[in-house]
């Protein structure tokens, strides 16, 4: 039987998390470097230029802005952890479809983002709470935490060493997300919460709390 028409479960993005019964699969510079190039990848490590992997030759590398390529209504389910804001609008709305395509009817298609929303709402509460103190009681220590965290975990533009360039390019909101799946074509799209799913299993593959949206192929 080919590979391929073996996938029921697709983990796109996976990153570090990488459960047996799914078909994990991930297109960073990383996964590429050490599913391609495992001897580079384990002189690069041994110099102490980048860290540990569990990327290897069992994912499957694939450049997810470019059609998926799996038959269409073939899949059960595809999990995506903190991945569509990696690609531009325009690529995550690409791919949301690809994900509409190969899903079964009833398949069902997760993705969790960085919420924006309650990112930029606690900013806005810090600078207020801030201006209504009078103008020598100020601080910005906090505001200015908050900035960084965003840049340094959210806007991500970091060393090709120390994330393999990868950077995240698009932030989202529930309103955003629910409105890019409608429009691909899923069904009772809704904001899901954190371990509560149609896929049975999800446990096994989602780690983030954030903003969870699911729908369901028609």
């Amino acid at each position: 039987m080919d590979k391929l028409s073996e996938v029921k479960k697709l983990n796109l993005g996976c990153g570090p998390v990488q459960p047996e019964d799914w078909t994990n699969v991930d297109g960073s510079n990383r996964a590429k470097l050490a599913s391609k190039l495992p001897w580079l990848d384990s002189l690069l490590q041994k110099a102490g230029l980048i860290g540990e992997t569990e990327f290897g030759p069992h994912i499957d590398i694939l450049d997810l802005s470019k059609d998926l390529p799996y038959e269409s209504n073939s899949i059960d389910a595809i999990y995506a952890g903190e991945l569509w804001e990696h690609f531009e609008y325009e690529k995550a709305e690409h791919l949301t479809r690809e994900c509409a395509r190969v899903l079964k009817p009833g398949g069902v298609l997760r993705v969790c983002v960085p919420d924006c929303e309650e990112i930029w709402n606690t900013y806005l509460e810090l600078v207020q709470q801030e201006k209504a103190k009078p103008a020598e009681q100020r601080s910005d220590e906090k505001i200015v935490a908050h900035v960084k965290m965003y840049f340094d975990d959210i806007c991500t533009r970091r060393i090709w060493l120390g994330s393999m360039g990868h950077t995240h390019k698009w932030n989202y909101d529930e309103v955003q997300l629910i409105s890019m799946f409608q429009r691909c074509g899923l069904n009772d799209v809704e904001r899901g919460k954190f371990h509560q799913s149609r896929i049975e299993d999800v446990q096994k593959v989602e780690r983030s709390d954030f903003l969870i949206v699911e729908g369901v192929a028609g």
